[in-house]
């Protein structure tokens, strides 16, 4: 827990404009995790790109060492790219070049959930870029339009219009041309594999059934699952890896933390969903400048979603994303007066 408090800690002493410096550090972060990829795919399999020597060595892990951890966490910098776009788009003073590098950020980390095989990737993929699509689209609609653009002619501000309905057809042009240059087993493929019911969390799931119905009063412990596991993985299970997770997290701490962890995580969703009651839902979408309740909102139910069919926040680093937007939704700094 030393890593999600110190985060806790670092969101407590922020200033209300230290936000969107945090925001474009996430998609900054999520930028150097795609570009590695990419060096991933050139290595090859066990290449050197790869950082950790139990990982994914056939996929684009970026600087995970499990892909679909890497897949989530581009849903996540999706979302907040987004949200820092349209922030971006309500300032007076805009900036041409990074409302650009946010667009191009959304496209790629929405085609990257595709090419790096995983199944709950791209799926919270799709959702986080409909949400961000949505949430940017109905400001730059209602926005009104700055000096430069007024300047253009009308039939170039027309056309400009026209090119807000063009990420979606951009997007569908680019995964196209990715997936039918790739070689690599991607997302897509494995949502058409017919052998996905041999995937072994879903072979699996009745041995982890059986062991929370023995365990679930008390539990087993934190962290004891690898070890209670091999007490009752059957023979047809045996593989030369080693089951290190339930790959349902909803399950596994029920089965390891048992009655009194689930009181807490009840505890846990009850305190957040009425601190963001509490906030108000009107003009969810749209927002305002700076406003972070859709952006937050979407990354807990990504990082929740993800979580009945893998465990995304037993990462210490999204463990840190979590907290901090977290907490800067619900206990936020006291905002000053904004100038531009």
């Amino acid at each position: 827990m030393s890593v999600p408090f110190a985060a806790l800690l670092l969101a407590a002493k922020l200033d209300f404009e230290d936000y969107p410096k945090l925001l474009l550090a996430i998609v900054g972060v999520a930028a150097l995790s795609a570009m590695l990829g990419f060096f991933q795919l050139l290595s090859g399999a066990g290449g050197a790109a790869y950082l950790y020597r139990i990982t994914n060595s056939d996929a684009m892990v970026g600087l995970f060492a499990n892909r679909n951890h890497n897949a989530v966490f581009f849903a996540c910098a999706t979302v907040i790219a987004a949200a820092l776009l349209r922030s971006e788009r309500m300032r007076s003073r805009r900036s041409p070049p990074l409302q650009i590098a946010l667009i191009f950020a959304i496209l790629t980390f929405t085609v990257l959930t595709a090419l790096i095989g995983s199944r709950a990737g791209l799926v919270v993929g799709v959702v986080a870029f409909t949400i961000s699509y949505v949430m940017v689209i109905s400001v730059w609609r209602i926005k009104p339009i700055t000096q430069w653009e007024a300047a253009l002619p009308v039939r170039t501000t027309r056309v400009w219009g026209y090119l807000l309905y063009s990420p979606p057809a951009l997007f569908a042009i680019l995964l196209g041309v990715s997936l039918w240059l790739s070689d690599r087993t991607t997302a897509l493929s494995r949502l058409a594999d017919h052998d996905a019911a041999n995937d072994l969390r879903i072979r699996a799931w009745p041995t982890v059934w059986t062991m929370i119905e023995k365990y679930w009063g008390v539990g087993t412990g934190m962290g004891s699952f690898s070890d209670i596991y091999k007490m009752y993985e059957p023979d047809a299970l045996l593989t030369p890896s080693y089951f290190n997770h339930a790959h349902n997290d909803w399950a596994e701490v029920i089965l390891t933390g048992g009655v009194p962890m689930v009181l807490i995580m009840i505890a846990a969703v009850a305190w957040f969903t009425r601190r963001f009651r509490s906030l108000g839902v009107r003009n969810l979408v749209k927002g305002h400048r700076g406003d972070l309740r859709l952006p937050v909102l979407m990354v807990v139910l990504i990082l929740a979603a993800a979580s009945f069919v893998d465990y995304p926040l037993r990462v210490p680093s999204m463990q840190v994303i979590a907290i901090m937007l977290i907490a800067l939704l619900c206990c936020p700094a006291p905002a000053r007066v904004r100038r531009d």
